[in-house]
């Protein structure tokens, strides 16, 4: 699947007889104007329901029986090759993103190679650094570029462009809310706390926030489902597919644990089904107000980890 959607990719940059074929095709009535993505992602979708499928196999079979071992094996399987296909497709863009970006950055500070296997992208865009309140327009905006191993911080330039002036390991890297009142500037300000240094630093929206300390506060404390019964639960009402590295795809009748909204319509949530956790717009969800369905979601969810961890 990396492979075809790779090809895809090169044809579509290089080939613009290609290019205008399937444009044309994508605005036809026998495709239905879907674009060429959402039938490449077909069979992957297909996959999943079919998990989906046989996790309410795994709940409803008596434990211990030559059925219930048969229908997890099989579960275990659909896991390991979903896994082994997002790997693929996240590592295959994430080094795109990295010889794209490579290309585009000088660096002011001490330089750091960009170009790595193991680096993936979190998140990314512009925030603007607080500086000094004792005099006006002290104010810059930086952009971040959050990695699993290092955040940069740059001044965007004309032409997709941008100046690094300084990186940390994110092991260095601390983020907490900030609620103190600066005039009109005490809305979505939080803080970076760096080896050296700490930035007071502003968002355009709330999520904007939460979402930056949330992702800087990575790695997140595992779940225990059997003392969740606290967290307000949600269900997936219309499927939605992430649009951003920390956001969560989902699928409809998915539950999530909710662990915090924003004031702009945005849920982080863990799904219960595989514990991936990421942001989610509320549009897209219903909350669980029933006090035994969320009991019996959490019961199911500690189940299928338990069963599947035996075996």
């Amino acid at each position: 699947m990396c492979n075809v959607f790779y090809m895809i990719v090169c044809l579509w940059n290089e080939n613009s007889g290609f290019r205008r074929i399937v444009e044309k095709l994508e605005i036809s009535p026998v495709c239905q104007r879907l674009p060429l993505r959402s039938f490449l992602v077909l069979p992957f979708q297909r996959i999943t329901r079919l998990k989906l499928l046989v996790q309410n196999i795994v709940k409803r079979t008596t434990p211990g029986t030559a059925e219930a071992t048969q229908a997890i094996k099989s579960l275990k399987l659909l896991e390991k090759l979903i896994q082994e296909s997002n790997d693929s497709i996240t590592q295959m863009k994430s080094i795109e993103s990295l010889v794209s970006l490579s290309a585009k950055v000088d660096f002011v500070c001490r330089t750091l190679p960009l170009i790595s296997q193991s680096r993936r992208l979190v998140r990314e865009g512009l925030v603007t650094e607080l500086m000094d309140f004792s005099l006006k327009d002290t104010e810059r905006n930086i952009y971040l570029h959050l990695f699993n191993d290092y955040l940069l911080l740059s001044l965007q330039k004309e032409g997709g462009r941008f100046t690094v002036i300084d990186h940390s390991p994110v092991s260095d890297l601390r983020a907490e809310n900030c609620r103190v009142k600066l005039h009109s500037l005490q809305k979505n300000l939080f803080r970076l706390h760096m080896t050296q240094k700490a930035l007071l630093l502003r968002t355009d929206t709330q999520s904007d926030k939460l979402r930056w300390i949330s992702a800087l506060s990575r790695p997140h404390p595992e779940i225990d489902y059997s003392a969740a019964q606290d967290f307000p639960q949600m269900q997936c009402i219309r499927a939605i597919v992430a649009q951003q590295p920390d956001e969560l795809s989902l699928e409809k009748a998915d539950i999530i644990l909710v662990h915090q909204q924003s004031s702009d319509n945005w849920v982080e949530g863990t799904r219960l089904s595989d514990r991936h956790r990421g942001w989610v717009p509320k549009s897209h969800l219903e909350t669980i107000t029933n006090s035994r369905v969320r009991l019996r979601n959490l019961s199911d969810a500690l189940t299928l980890t338990t069963a599947t961890a035996a075996v």
